[in-house]
């Protein structure tokens, strides 16, 4: 069992690069669960990731930004619940006043 504290976690985000930023909370082979922060940058990224055998379900924690999946771009705020099936391209990006905070849970499907 694990109980997460989200200010703890958010303490401790290891840099990936200059937008990104995560905490991994649970690791196992077909699950995993962390929180990741995107920094609003002036430079757009058109690069979007895909998780093949992997569903991902995000809860927007805090701020705003937007999920590009299937080529919509959604909006994101706080509280806002994402499901992505896997093997689909999609990609977050903070808004320009801020971070977007999400708890993300990787789920291995068949």
């Amino acid at each position: 069992m694990k109980v997460l504290n989200i200010n703890e976690a958010l303490k401790r985000l290891e840099r990936i690069n200059e937008e990104i930023r995560y905490a991994s909370v649970v690791e196992r082979p077909s699950f995993s669960a962390g929180v990741i922060a995107f920094k609003a940058t002036k430079k757009s990224d058109a690069k979007q990731i895909r998780h093949r055998d992997k569903d991902v379900l995000c809860h927007v924690l805090k701020g705003r930004g937007r999920l590009r999946v299937n080529g919509r771009r959604i909006t994101l705020k706080a509280g806002t619940l994402c499901h992505i099936p896997k093997g689909t391209p999609h990609d977050f990006a903070a808004a320009k006043n801020g971070d977007l905070v999400l708890f993300y849970s990787l789920i291995k499907t068949r």
